[in-house]
């Protein structure tokens, strides 16, 4: 008598499924809603993948539903769905409801994922960030890795200034195996820019191990070495980027940025200081022969020699009133370097017309050479920059 109870019992609450599914089939998602959930609380239907998946696709219409009146139903109606499917995929022993339940979350993670990119394009980055991570989560209830999403995600959060949700995402990337040098080096940047040098080249180490060729790392670890101030290490890193990648411009113009601050900083002695200048010049000018518009090496070695301009008549001015000889041929020294900042800093000019510093750099450089018309030129442009 026990057992037929049972039986009868179970009988009953999958006609109660049946229900809930045809409710669903008219439309009725208030029914269906209030019949599901009557058939999962039940033990003899507790675990039941059938069940589960019809709750699912209940939820699931009724978060995606445009009719108010089922929308107030259950604010939370999409977290539920996919709690559904991942208790049905749980229960779902022979596979039988797999691919309609991959189809079905996989449907949502698109919408989200074009919800984002939408976002993205509109550069709303903190909204698109959390579409993204929303898709990633859909596939995630059914234990169904999306790296894709979670990648897009972490590059909307360096764009929206969201560092610690970046940090987060390509963490978990890495936990989920996913294969990209580019993970490396942005999670070991973030690491970087929040003065953890430890964590920063523990990572890139790491991804050294599994992309040994990859010089992007490379490059990496070294910014972390100039970051922390660690010369020593950074130029020994530059010296053998140079070697490795003898076409990449940006590796020479760091090269040269180290040597020109060696050159500039009054503590290291006068012979090291100028074999930096040298070599700082050196190292710009193949980052400009490589790439001759790229402003940055074209704008620091004009200033580099301005700065060498203005040491030597510094220089100069200290010398007694009756060394004529001496100061004019100081000042000639220093009027040589002028001449030769100029062309580097008119190229700079050419190449972003609206960089006050260089414009003013020029305007020095005239004003002490006496190029009169070039003077008056680079007034205008100042001027014309200062009245917008």
């Amino acid at each position: 008598m026990v057992l037929l109870t049972t039986i009868t019992v179970g009988f009953a609450q999958k006609n109660v499924r049946q229900t809930a599914s045809n409710y669903l089939k008219e439309g009725k998602l208030d029914k269906a809603v209030e019949a599901i959930n009557q058939c999962i609380q039940d033990p003899t239907t507790a675990t039941d993948a059938k069940a589960w998946f019809i709750r699912g696709n209940i939820y699931l219409e009724l978060a995606n539903s445009q009719d108010e009146k089922y929308k107030a139903i259950d604010p939370d109606a999409l977290q539920k769905a996919l709690d559904s499917y991942n208790k049905a995929t749980e229960f779902d022993t022979k596979k039988e409801f797999t691919e309609d339940i991959y189809a079905k979350v996989n449907w949502q993670r698109n919408n989200y994922f074009n919800q984002a990119v939408d976002n993205y394009n509109k550069k709303l980055y903190k909204e698109a960030m959390v579409a993204f991570e929303n898709g990633a989560d859909a596939l995630s209830s059914i234990n169904v890795a999306d790296t894709v999403s979670l990648f897009y995600a972490a590059a909307c959060a360096t764009l929206a200034n969201e560092k610690e949700k970046g940090k987060e995402y390509y963490i978990e990337l890495l936990k989920q195996g996913a294969k990209s040098a580019a993970i490396y080096m942005s999670l070991s940047d973030i690491y970087r820019q929040d003065k953890d040098s430890a964590q920063a080249l523990k990572i890139i180490k790491e991804g050294q191990k599994n992309y040994p060729n990859d010089f992007r790392l490379f490059l990496t670890e070294t910014n972390i070495y100039l970051t922390f101030g660690d010369t020593e290490k950074a130029l020994k890193y530059l010296k053998l980027a140079t070697q490795k990648d003898t076409a990449n411009p940006t590796v020479f113009f760091a090269l040269g940025t180290i040597y020109d601050n060696i050159s500039n900083d009054t503590t290291k002695p006068g012979k090291v200081r100028e074999e930096a200048f040298g070599l700082a010049v050196n190292a710009y000018n193949s980052a400009i022969r490589l790439n001759p518009n790229y402003f940055e090496p074209n704008y620091n070695l004009g200033a580099l020699y301005v700065n060498k301009a203005a040491n030597i008549m510094d220089i100069a001015g200290k010398l007694p009133l009756d060394a004529d000889a001496e100061y004019n041929k100081l000042k000639k020294e220093a009027d040589n370097y002028l001449e030769m900042a100029a062309p580097n800093l008119e190229k700079a000019v050419e190449l972003q017309p609206d960089d006050v510093n260089t414009l003013f750099s020029l305007k020095q450089i005239y004003a002490r050479t006496n190029k009169l018309d070039k003077l008056k030129g680079i007034n205008e442009k100042i001027d014309a920059l200062q009245k917008k």
